[in-house]
């Protein structure tokens, strides 16, 4: 039988280079694998200006206060998954993502919570609410401009996360309105939302009380007020009015 060698030598070449192309892979993971950390690299997202948490708090958190060797130590060692989770676990981190580079540094990427509006309490330490719905612990680093919140609503201990009760999402579905809307973030300094749910806002501009009520038709509400701000307000004078009410469906009462 006569081989056909202008067939088998293409066939015999891509062998070749398959064992050799796997056989890079393999001593390059295993160079790879047996890197120790060089360094620790933390890139903390701050595009809101939200400054809960730092590059040391990071390193803190992974080298369990300086008790975990880290740095020195080989990444086959490291359980980077599990650094990963137990970033997660602190509340000011809304993601954490944890790899290692060639040059045998370990890279931490932060994203931090957004608070949207903070919970007064006589009954309970202050917190915050992020715009995820969870409720956030005061920071010790930093202070966030974000609407107060007071009344029967911020009394409740058990309130733990908006987006479990009814309530809740309705009330993070009117905060992310003002959070989004320019006019309005900067108007709305403060609301008291009472054991039923009914919500008084108090603005940054003037002196009238805006009975809300619940948080429902938000937009429809939103608009009688621009309208009560914007054209009523500047003919009457700001303080012409000590309340406005849009509590009930296609009304605006001003006292």
């Amino acid at each position: 039988m006569k081989l056909k060698w202008n067939k088998i030598l293409p066939i015999a070449q891509a062998i070749v280079l398959v064992t050799i192309i796997f056989g890079s892979i393999g001593f390059v993971e295993k160079q790879y694998a047996d890197k120790t950390c060089t360094s620790i690299h933390v890139d903390i997202d701050n595009q809101f200006e939200n400054y809960f948490i730092n590059e040391s708090d990071v390193i803190d958190l992974i080298t369990d206060g300086g008790d975990r060797r880290v740095v020195g130590e080989s990444f086959e060692n490291l359980n980077l998954k599990e650094i990963e989770n137990e970033l997660l676990n602190t509340k000011f981190i809304r993601q954490a993502e944890v790899y290692k580079d060639l040059d045998g540094s370990l890279m931490v990427n932060i994203h931090q919570s957004r608070p949207v509006a903070r919970l007064m309490s006589d009954k309970m330490n202050d917190r915050y609410i992020s715009n995820e719905g969870e409720i956030l612990p005061l920071s010790r680093r930093y202070t966030a401009r974000v609407v107060l919140i007071d009344g029967a609503f911020a009394d409740n201990a058990k309130l733990y996360d908006l987006k479990k009760t009814e309530t809740g999402i309705q009330l993070m579905e009117l905060l992310q309105f003002i959070e989004n809307d320019k006019f309005w973030k900067a108007q709305i300094a403060q609301m008291t939302i009472g054991r039923k749910g009914n919500i008084h806002m108090q603005t940054q501009v003037s002196k009238q009380t805006i009975e809300f009520g619940k948080p429902v038709d938000i937009h429809e509400k939103f608009k009688k007020l621009e309208i009560f701000y914007k054209e009523i307000l500047p003919s009457k004078g700001w303080n012409s009015y000590e309340k406005v009410s849009v509590k009930f469906k296609d009304q605006v009462v001003c006292e």
